[in-house]
This record gives C-alpha cells, structure tokens and sequence, in this order.
C-alpha cells in the first residue's frame, strides 16, 4: 500500500482504490480545493467526500475533493455549501490567474447564485 492509500482512509471501512485515489488528486493538481495547498510544501492531503457518509454518499470520484489536513478535519463542522463556496471561490481565482475565462466565468455565475440566494454570506469573494 502506497503512502497516500495508507493516509486516506474513508470511515465505515470503505476506501477509494489507489487508482481513485490518484485520479481524484491529480484531477484536483494536488492541492486541496478550498485553500490550495499542496502536499510537496508539508501538506498531508486527503480524500474528503461532498456528501458526507451518513447522508448516503457513494465513493464515486464526482463526489470527492482534495483536501488539507486542517479543512479535512474542518469539513466534518462544515456545511456542504460552505465548503462548495469556498471551493468555487478557489476554483475561480486560479481560472482569473491562469487566464480561463471560461472557468472564471462558470464559478462567477454560480458564486452570484450563492449571494442572490444570500448563502454563506459570510464567506466573501471579489469579483
């Protein structure tokens, strides 16, 4: 067993495979979503799930995220939409830095939804 599957157990005895799990990091350039860390600079990332356990989550690679230890550990105090805003929020500064307006674009559009519908106002982002 690899570091990274010794590091990423899931709870109730389920894991990802190896192979997810190193498809689910390097689809997430191994940093975690919300604050971009990356393990090569002392970050230990794990596997966090969007839809936790005990709402019947499935282990499927659409349904997980790279995640730091501190907001792994973070997640589980978390609500869903606060950890998806902040993903967003992430998404979009790197899609404005590397020049993806596309990319900037989509998260603009759903970030505006979370601020109509007055989600998470708490967590703010610029434009």
């Amino acid at each position: 067993m690899d570091s990274y599957s010794k590091r990423m157990k899931i709870t109730n005895n389920i894991e990802f495979t190896p192979k997810q799990k190193k498809e689910i990091f390097k689809r997430d350039d191994f940093r975690c979503v919300i604050c971009g860390k990356r393990e090569p600079f002392g970050e230990e990332l794990q596997i966090g799930l969007l839809k936790p356990k005990d709402k019947n989550s499935s282990l499927k690679i659409l349904d997980s995220v790279t995640l730091c230890n501190f907001h792994y550990l973070n997640s589980k105090n978390c609500a869903q939409t606060e950890t998806g805003k902040k993903m967003f929020i992430r998404l979009y500064e790197k899609a404005k830095v590397i020049g993806d307006s596309e990319t900037a674009n989509f998260c603009a559009e759903i970030l505006e939804v979370f601020e109509k519908n007055e989600v998470n106002g708490h967590i703010e982002w610029k434009k």
